[in-house]
């Protein structure tokens, strides 16, 4: 079943309205604001969080951090998965060092990171290497598993290797990837905020977020929360529609 038929928006709304009212009725059970604050000084948090100078800083460097780790990632992925795809050699080779990188705890690789790299500059590589394999798997299967119908009939037709490289397999590459680019970048913006957070760099989401747990703010974490929330939904919305332009009018895309 599609997903678009799954979804209905008066449900979600619906589920929205019953975790406000659940959240509402916790804080007042518990009754104490560093455990659980009430939404009232969340939101008031998140007035005082967006009018400070440094917001817009602490937001631009975190969506830069995320934004060029994904696209490396994405370049590095395309590539070496082209490379493995055709090649025996390669996809043994790289078959160890991916199956490495999937297993790492993202916790242990953060800490590695700041070890190897400056605060400023560990975020890109965490966010780099939490993404590279899955979007390595993406464009691996995508080649593997392409219209085998159609690559015949190109190989009946003694088509050159780049012919069917960019008029079969980067197709599929490319319904292969815009499936799953959503995800995969809210998880590289997340794990790039984990790493702000360690790393403290001069300005980030993360660093904002270990400031607020210094002051002991639960409010200024909740509130950061929904505002980290708002922006990976924009995005999410801004690369289905990036997405959608660039597959023909969406016809590949699963809304």
């Amino acid at each position: 079943m599609k997903t678009s038929s799954m979804k209905d928006n008066k449900l979600i709304f619906i589920s929205i309205i019953l975790i406000i009212l659940l959240w509402g009725v916790l804080a007042n059970v518990i009754n104490n604001d560093i455990y659980l604050p009430r939404i009232n000084k969340v939101l008031k948090e998140i007035v005082v969080i967006v009018i400070k100078n440094d917001f817009i800083k602490n937001i631009g460097y975190s969506l830069l951090r995320g934004g060029a780790s994904f696209f490396i990632a994405l370049v590095l992925a395309i590539f070496l998965g082209i490379v493995s795809g055709f090649n025996k050699i390669a996809y043994n080779f790289f078959y160890p060092i991916n199956s490495i990188l999937k297993s790492i705890p993202t916790i242990a690789f953060i800490l590695i990171a700041l070890i190897w790299v400056n605060k400023n500059y560990a975020p890109y590589l965490i966010g780099i290497v939490i993404a590279f394999p899955i979007l390595y798997e993406s464009v691996i299967n995508s080649i593997l598993n392409s219209n085998k119908n159609l690559e015949e009939m190109m190989n009946s037709f003694n088509l050159g290797f780049l012919t069917k490289l960019f008029n079969l397999h980067i197709q599929f590459i490319i319904i292969s990837i815009s499936q799953i680019a959503t995800s995969v970048f809210s998880l590289v913006f997340k794990v790039v905020i984990a790493g702000e957070v360690f790393g403290q760099p001069n300005y980030g989401i993360g660093t904002a977020i270990q400031k607020e747990k210094i002051n002991f703010s639960t409010s200024g974490i909740f509130a950061w929360i929904i505002i980290v929330a708002v922006l990976c939904f924009i995005i999410d919305k801004i690369i289905l529609l990036f997405i959608n332009k660039s597959l023909k009018g969406g016809r590949y895309l699963i809304d």
